[in-house]
């Protein structure tokens, strides 16, 4: 029987900043191919070993495997794809995800072929006809390659680059839930308990964004915004809610966004008994909306200040002003949602006192947790391509160290004593 591997290729690295999700890329994924009747297995390898995901997938036999990966990832997946090679010589060796679809060249010699972008439909597709046709790594040529949008094939007798795709909003509202099957719910729940004494869990319910921040890179969704059904989106949180999740992680990058569908979300969620936290823009947030959101079960909102000057969010192609910041901080505060704020020092061309003027503004605002960064040029951002002297070893596989991993204007060792200073100044203001 033809079978399908995805991996998602994290191992838990314990960290103080450590989040973990079930991986939902791939789960949505698995819902496509087993629409398609394909055997699918999910192998997360966020709570196993190496050593573990190489005997499960010996035992698994699969004929395709698939390997999500990002700039963090890339170390995992290139170790993992040189085992399949090894293990595995007759299967089809796949890589997917953001990096392969920004630097899909990265990824040919390891892999056999790569899909770029949104693949929620072609790439089922390929593997349907790969298996109804009986076709082996060998005898590609004999698919119609040209038909399977953001594929990316470069070897000697054989090249092929689909262009990339985004799918409409109506195809989108048609997709299948998430396959969460695959994954041990009670492992993340319990690690959930642990840190907050929830058991929290993601769901996305909007795609794209439409803004242009020199420092974000969004490979797969691109700048085409678009919705969810909501009835779908419900569906899924009864789904979620029967994995025994008692809270969601909105994983959106402008889930407030679009005002209207904000509003109708949260006049649904209102009585469900299930909390909420998500990202927010700071833009367009009044008294209505935040109580709204209080309402329907928001404890906690993200907010991506970023930075205390109005100069460095112009620096930074921001499309927001600090004046909106402070407002939204204070909006939310006032009806009793939590707020949490990121915020990046040392920009490009900005001042020391801008810097210290962030540093100043976080301690300032009303905030119940802050976070700060130095500047990490996402491959495919305005920032990669403005910086220079990157060095992809020295901290694309570690979470949230301050250091550049480029040529800075800024010393990192006083940007890490100040921080330090201002993160002991913020705890002792909330004692």
């Amino acid at each position: 029987m033809a079978r399908i591997a995805m991996i998602f290729p994290y191992f838990r690295t314990k960290s103080s900043t450590e989040v973990l999700f079930p991986p939902l890329g791939v789960a949505i994924l698995a819902a496509q191919l087993r629409q398609q009747e394909i055997e699918t297995r999910i192998f997360d390898c966020t709570f196993s070993t190496f050593r573990q995901l190489e005997k499960d997938l010996k035992s698994y036999k699969p004929d395709i495997v698939g390997i999500y990966s990002m700039v963090t990832l890339s170390r995992n997946t290139f170790r993992i794809a040189e085992m399949l090679k090894a293990s595995f010589p007759e299967s089809l060796i796949v890589a997917g995800g953001p990096l392969p679809t920004l630097y899909p060249e990265r990824f040919k010699r390891r892999f056999d072929i790569i899909f770029r972008g949104e693949v929620d439909l072609s790439f089922p597709k390929f593997c349907r006809d790969y298996f109804e046709q009986g076709i082996s790594p060998q005898t590609l040529r004999e698919l119609p390659l040209n038909t399977y949008d953001g594929l990316f094939i470069q070897r000697d007798d054989l090249q092929v680059k689909n262009p990339i795709i985004h799918y409409e909003e109506k195809e989108i509202q048609c997709f299948p839930l998430p396959d969460r099957s695959d994954f041990d719910h009670s492992v993340y729940q319990k690690v959930w308990l642990e840190k907050n004494g929830s058991k929290t869990t993601s769901i996305l319910m909007t795609l794209g964004c439409p803004f242009n921040c020199d420092f974000c890179s969004r490979p797969i969704f691109g700048n085409v915004f678009r919705l969810r059904n909501l009835d779908s989106v419900f569906e899924e949180i009864e789904q979620i809610r029967r994995l025994g999740y008692d809270s969601l992680w909105i994983a959106d990058d402008n889930f407030t966004l679009n005002l209207s569908y904000l509003k109708a979300f949260c006049q649904r969620m209102a009585g469900k008994m299930i909390t909420w936290s998500c990202l927010s823009r700071v833009t367009g947030i009044n008294e209505e909306i935040a109580l709204l959101m209080k309402e329907a079960g928001c404890r906690k909102v993200y907010l991506g200040l970023e930075t205390g000057s109005q100069a460095t969010l112009e620096l930074m192609n921001k499309k927001a002003t600090v004046e909106e910041g402070i407002n939204a901080v204070n909006e939310f505060r006032k009806v009793g949602i939590e707020t949490a704020a990121f915020f990046i020092v040392g920009y490009p061309n900005e001042t020391i006192s801008s810097i210290e003027a962030t540093f100043n503004h976080a301690l300032a605002l009303p905030l119940d947790e802050i976070s700060f960064n130095v500047p990490y040029p996402l491959p495919g951002s305005r920032l990669f391509d403005m910086v220079s002297g990157i060095d992809e070893h020295k901290d694309w596989n570690k979470e949230n160290e301050i250091t550049f991993v480029y040529n800075s204007e800024f010393d990192e060792r006083w940007l890490r004593r100040r921080i330090g200073q201002t993160m002991e100044a913020f705890a002792n203001k909330k004692k």
